[in-house]
């Protein structure tokens, strides 16, 4: 029998957690996020994530730019110290200036965890925030880290073990920089072996590092334990049941379905979305930055 997860129900446990840890704090956290474009999928998670940060109680100031402006707007909220987090909704040029704007936010305001700094250490699997300080946590990328609490949900990644993942054979559909090569680096520092497909072909990743692999799709799907797809196009050719293993978890977090509408007869666990908890991360992660960085900044202002 096929289980059901709804995303939302378990975003709320984290919303809880977070509602919690912002009552014993003695200032409202600030957020600003940054949308540019009339990219729907932007839009419709803009929109979300302004709406549940002001129910939770963070302050979340949604802004409408133009995109040739987007990088001076960055500096300034980088600099201004009243700003706890910021958000830049992507695509914005739709080329490597992307990658250059999302590494121009201040890490230490990076709500998203998908910049150079974040990653670098995700990739070096280092843990902590700082190097001096084992008792500040790194960030994680909210929407690979959602995708974790999703399977944690549903039995498959064994959180409170050594590797939650071990033995297990993971395929991934997406190789982007914000989510696709982030996740494989994460399940595969956590014991999984993780084929990665993008339209350049296939990668297999162990201990966090890729290398080059020669494998079918066929032959990937067959044999993989979780299947996790995130494509952005309609033209994906659909994932079916018939070439999954039976009893595979399939997850999507693609803003279009990259699965069969039959894979449910095949799999014991399928996650269509994650969209609602992938924000309640970026909240998680707002509370985490400013406890590592601002909150002690504020403290020492005060003296």
């Amino acid at each position: 029998m096929q289980r059901s997860l709804d995303p939302a129900k378990v975003a709320q446990k984290y919303l809880d957690e977070v509602r919690n840890g912002l009552e014993s704090l003695t200032e409202t956290l600030s957020v600003v996020g940054f949308v540019t474009s009339d990219d729907l999928p932007s839009l419709t998670y803009a929109n979300a994530t302004q709406q549940k940060f002001t129910d939770v109680g963070i302050a979340y100031e949604l802004r409408r730019i133009a995109r040739l402006d987007l990088e001076d707007a960055i500096i300034e909220v980088n600099e201004n110290s009243d700003i706890h987090g910021l958000f830049v909704y992507l695509p914005v040029f739709n080329n490597e200036q992307d990658v250059i704007l999302r590494n121009l936010v201040d890490y230490r305001k990076d709500i998203e965890g998908g910049g150079q700094y974040w990653t670098r250490k995700l990739y070096d699997n280092d843990r902590f925030a700082a190097a001096d300080d084992q008792t500040k946590k790194a960030l994680l990328p909210c929407t690979p880290l959602a995708i974790i609490k999703m399977l944690t949900e549903a039995g498959v990644y064994l959180a409170n073990t050594e590797l939650p993942v071990s033995d297990r054979i993971v395929t991934i559909f997406n190789r982007s920089e914000v989510v696709g090569r982030p996740l494989a680096a994460m399940l595969s520092n956590d014991g999984a072996r993780v084929f990665s497909f993008d339209i350049n072909g296939p990668l297999e990743f162990n201990d966090g590092k890729p290398a080059e692999i020669d494998i079918t799709r066929h032959h990937a799907l067959a044999q993989s334990d979780i299947v996790i797809t995130g494509v952005p196009s309609e033209n994906f050719q659909k994932v079916s049941a018939a070439e999954i293993k039976k009893d595979a978890a399939c997850l999507n977090f693609s803003f279009y379905s990259n699965f069969e509408e039959d894979i449910a007869t095949r799999t014991g666990i399928f996650i269509p979305r994650i969209g609602p908890l992938t924000v309640a991360m970026c909240m998680r992660n707002t509370l985490r930055l400013y406890k590592n960085f601002h909150q002690s900044q504020t403290r020492d202002h005060s003296r």
